[in-house]
């Protein structure tokens, strides 16, 4: 009974503000779509991939795609501000009176330059135990350290180090599109025999003679 009656009040409150609370109706709302260009050379424009598109205060957004082309449904009235990377943010206004359910709207941003402070950056905390360390380097020590960093930066070892490295992402994902490219290809017909391909010989004599090595 007592947890009731101190919920009354809270109840009481909130009845007036879930009678406000109007469900939107077809006729407030608007699909807006687009594209987000910028002025490029010679010129000619060019889209602005992964733009960034946020209502203004809002918990909403959306994103371009790869080609600068984007889609959101926003309220009549709303404030759109469109942002990248290397942009200056630009703000369009939904109009109130606007008729109808779609919204077609070209973006265009203008580049923006961003001027960052200086940073120096040290590998000791501070000047002082910079100069604390350059004086306790020895001569001889400073030679070593460059004939080591001379070794590891030899042809000879960075080829080493290329043949025990496997393949990184980027390589992988190479491989993978050329080999899809190559069964395309051949598709609806039977794939050559590697026997006769000259390039495939070529791989061969390359891979054995590095064994050879």
């Amino acid at each position: 009974m007592k947890f009731l009656l101190s919920f009354l009040p809270l109840l009481l409150f909130a009845l007036p503000q879930i009678s406000q609370a109007q469900p939107l109706s077809v006729s407030d709302i608007v699909e807006v779509t687009g594209i987000v260009i910028t002025p490029g050379q010679n010129g000619k424009v060019a889209p602005i991939p992964f733009a960034t598109i946020a209502v203004e205060n809002g918990l909403r957004g959306s994103y371009a795609n790869m080609d600068g082309m984007f889609s959101i449904v926003v309220k009549k009235g709303e404030r759109l501000q469109f942002s990248a990377v290397g942009f200056a943010t630009q703000e369009i206004v939904i109009p109130e009176d606007f008729e109808g359910l779609y919204h077609s709207i070209v973006v265009q941003l203008e580049t923006e330059d961003i001027n960052m402070a200086e940073v120096l950056v040290f590998p000791w905390p501070d000047r002082n135990n910079f100069r604390a360390e350059f004086l306790a380097m020895q001569p001889t020590q400073a030679q070593n350290l460059q004939a080591l960093a001379e070794g590891k930066l030899s042809r000879q070892q960075l080829l080493a180090m290329q043949e025990e490295m496997d393949m990184d992402g980027r390589e992988n994902a190479s491989l993978y599109l050329r080999q899809q490219a190559s069964s395309y290809s051949y598709q609806g017909q039977q794939q050559a025999m590697p026997v006769l391909n000259p390039m495939a010989w070529a791989q061969f004599f390359k891979q054995f003679k590095k064994k050879d090595k």
